[in-house]
């Protein structure tokens, strides 16, 4: 009976792997470690388990992104209609853990800003979860969510970059 539940399970996440052929989402990717996916993918689970996990952040273990992708939104998507606060969800490996989440409206003028803390830090993956307020969006028009990790070095330069279209209610 067991067995049956896990073969459930496995074909559900094989069903939702499949998931995602959104064409609207753009995908920006600038990262000064490449290897650092390669370090997690065997070491997190481990890591937890002993108890001496590799980030000083409490860890969620997260499934690593495929193709080497540092951060993803999960949340909201290209066909969702947005208003502010906006919660923005998804999965990183950043330094630190820090995420921003930006409100972008279609010439890339900033129209809000947030910041949080994922639940993992680099070379880890953690969840996030971040409330971005913003104003002058106008209803019916495209925008953008960017969501990005900062450099530990000055806590501001954008080290990673995810982005997803939206369009305002």
């Amino acid at each position: 009976m067991k067995g049956i539940g896990v073969l459930i399970v496995l074909a559900a996440g094989l069903a939702l792997s499949g998931c995602g052929g959104d064409t609207t989402t753009t995908f920006v990717l600038q990262s000064a470690s490449p290897s650092a996916s390669g370090a997690s993918a065997g070491g997190s689970p481990a890591a937890s388990a002993n108890g001496s996990a590799s980030s000083s952040l409490p860890t969620t273990a997260a499934t690593p992104i495929p193709n080497n992708l540092k951060i993803i939104i999960d949340s909201p998507d290209a066909s969702t209609a947005i208003s502010s606060p906006v919660e923005v969800l998804g999965t990183a490996s950043v330094d630190r853990g820090t995420v921003v989440a930006v409100v972008l409206d279609a010439s890339g003028a900033e129209l809000g800003r947030g910041t949080a803390t994922a639940s993992a830090s680099k070379p880890d993956y953690g969840h996030f979860d971040v409330s971005v307020s913003f104003s002058g969006a106008v209803s019916g028009t495209k925008g953008q969510i960017k969501v990005y990790g900062v450099s530990p070095r000055d806590g501001t330069t954008p080290t990673n970059y995810y982005f997803v279209s939206v369009r305002f209610a």
